[in-house]
């Protein structure tokens, strides 16, 4: 070892020295010798003698025992009553008030009074009675002199009594209106009468119906009554009237057979104006009319016929079809229609006096026939709450009435009848609005188009209307109605010389009667559920225009009063 280090040096140095002479280009040589003493020794490694062993993952857990201690708990058993569990099936109903009463007075003298009772909800039947009262001192002559006054009074007593199966309807009513002839102008009249222009009509009725209520479609179920009318003037005309009539219906797979059946007696007796002696018109009308309805699909049918007989007219027997198809797009979104109908619409004493109650009772009464009337068109929905339809109409009509302002027996202030044969077309079209409490809206639209047989005009018979009826509730406390009812131009006939009207070669007057818009308004003010104020406002606009030619109506009516349940 010690050579080795000796060896080493040496070398070392030598290189060393080597390398500078080399760079110094120097040729000094040197030998050094180091001699030493240093022992050097390696210690022997420490290792632990260790070998790799296999652990097992499985880990073995104690099993770990629980020993309960007894203890019996005495338990005593107390049963319950369960109180029976109530499903409501139906939304609660809300509260029924018995009586109800709105009044109110207005301008011109006009008291309103309207008053309902009834004796509440139950399953054994109910029962009601109404009085009606409106009048007003008038003040729309074209003389202060002449009485314009009129009145409405109406009483009625009904009843439903339930059966098992059926029910049992019943009601008596007592009518009277006071008019007066007002409608003729005193200075081209100068010497009329004006002592004795009040006219008063009293009408007392009763019928008395049964109602099935098979809840099996495939039972018949039957509406069937009969009822009997008597109608009398100030001018000793009487009208009796019995109308007994049955509504059938049962559905047997798809198809629904449902028909109509009515036998009518009208009598009517009055005093002839020429000689005053009495006379009479009686008349019988009876109808069958069975229908089959079916449904294939998205497609309806009806198919039936009308078979009328009227036993006084000089065709007594008559036969419609009557036919109707339509179908539905879209889950009725539009429904598209066609169809044919007929019927005989049956004129009375009583039902011409509602149109018109200033007719002379000397009148010619007459059935008007419905020969034929073809319509087709689209109603369907815009929304849950809008829905629409839209009607095209060709109607025949043999014996339309028509009035005519009388020039024998008055000064023009009454009317007869006048027959002619009539074709009208008619387009039609009809929004609704339904918005549940808030908004209540209906607009309907018609125009007309005429062609008469005889007479040079359909007298009387507007070329437009337009209906407008809207109710709008305001945060549950105001409510608004606002009615608007407009018609377009009309013509009229007088055999009575009228200074607006237009000579023709057979001696009568046309009248031209302007289009008119009579516009409501009522706003109603809702204290609570039982008591409101409310007030009105008609003609709001003041037009001025004639009904019947020449009977002004009133211009501007306000109304007050007030509302309350009990």
């Amino acid at each position: 070892m010690k050579k080795y280090i000796t060896y080493s040096l040496t070398v070392a140095l030598a290189i060393i020295c080597g390398t500078g002479a080399w760079a110094q280009e120097d040729t000094l040589s040197m030998d050094v010798t180091f001699t030493g003493t240093q022992e050097l020794f390696l210690k022997n490694a420490a290792k632990q003698q260790a070998w790799p062993k296999i652990k097992e993952s499985v880990v073995e857990i104690p099993s770990i025992k629980y020993t309960l201690i007894p203890n019996k708990q005495q338990v005593s058993i107390q049963p319950k009553l369960i109180e029976p569990a109530k499903v409501l099936v139906e939304s609660k109903l809300t509260k029924l008030y018995k009586g109800h009463v709105r009044a109110g007075f207005g301008l011109y003298t006009t008291p309103l009074l309207d008053l309902h009772y009834m004796d509440g909800r139950s399953r054994n039947g109910v029962w009601g009675v109404n009085y009606y009262h409106l009048s007003s001192a008038g003040g729309v002559a074209l003389e202060d002199s002449i009485p314009d006054s009129f009145s409405t009074n109406s009483v009625r007593l009904w009843g439903r009594k339930f059966l098992k199966k059926h029910a049992i309807e019943g009601a008596f009513e007592w009518d009277r209106d006071v008019v007066n002839y007002y409608g003729f102008d005193p200075y081209l009249n100068w010497d009329a009468d004006i002592s004795d222009t009040k006219q008063r009509f009293n009408n007392i009725q009763g019928d008395l119906q049964l109602i099935s209520y098979h809840r099996d479609s495939s039972q018949v179920n039957y509406h069937g009554g009969i009822k009997f009318r008597n109608f009398r003037d100030l001018d000793d005309g009487v009208e009796n009237n019995v109308d007994v009539r049955t509504h059938l219906r049962t559905t047997k797979g798809t198809e629904t057979y449902h028909g109509d059946i009515s036998i009518n007696y009208n009598d009517y007796t009055f005093t002839n104006l020429n000689d005053s002696t009495e006379g009479n018109q009686d008349q019988v009308l009876i109808q069958v009319a069975p229908q089959i309805q079916t449904r294939i699909g998205n497609f309806m049918v009806n198919v039936g016929a009308g078979i009328w007989i009227d036993a006084q007219s000089e065709r007594p027997f008559h036969f419609y079809p009557l036919a109707e198809a339509s179908y539905s797009l879209l889950d009725d979104l539009f429904i598209p229609y066609v169809g044919v109908q007929g019927r005989v619409e049956q004129n009375t004493y009583r039902s011409i006096t509602d149109d018109n109650p200033f007719v002379l009772n000397d009148i010619e009464i007459k059935n008007t026939n419905r020969r034929l009337e073809l319509f087709g068109g689209i109603r369907g929905t815009l929304s849950s709450t809008t829905s629409f339809n839209a009607r095209l109409s060709t109607t025949r009509f043999e014996d339309y009435m028509y009035f005519v302002n009388d020039s024998t027996y008055s000064p023009g202030s009454r009317f007869f009848a006048l027959y002619d044969d009539l074709t009208v077309f008619n387009l039609r079209g009809e929004v609704s609005i339904n918005n549940g409490e808030k908004l209540h809206m209906q607009l309907r639209g018609d125009y007309f188009l005429y062609s008469t047989d005889e007479e040079e005009h359909p007298w009387y018979q507007p070329t437009t209307r337009v209906t407008v009826t809207t109710s709008y509730n305001l945060v549950d406390k105001l409510v608004l109605n606002l009615d608007i009812f407009t018609e377009g131009q009309r013509k009229a006939k007088s055999l009575v010389q009228h200074q607006d009207g237009t000579l023709e070669s057979d001696g009568s007057y046309t009248v031209d009667l302007k289009g008119y818009a009579d516009v409501n308004l009522g706003v109603e003010y809702r204290y609570s559920k039982r008591l409101s104020a409310w007030v009105r406002f008609n003609n709001m606009f003041a037009a001025r225009y004639q009904q019947w030619s020449p009977y002004n109506v009133q211009r501007f009516n306000a109304m007050l009063g007030a509302s309350y349940s009990f």
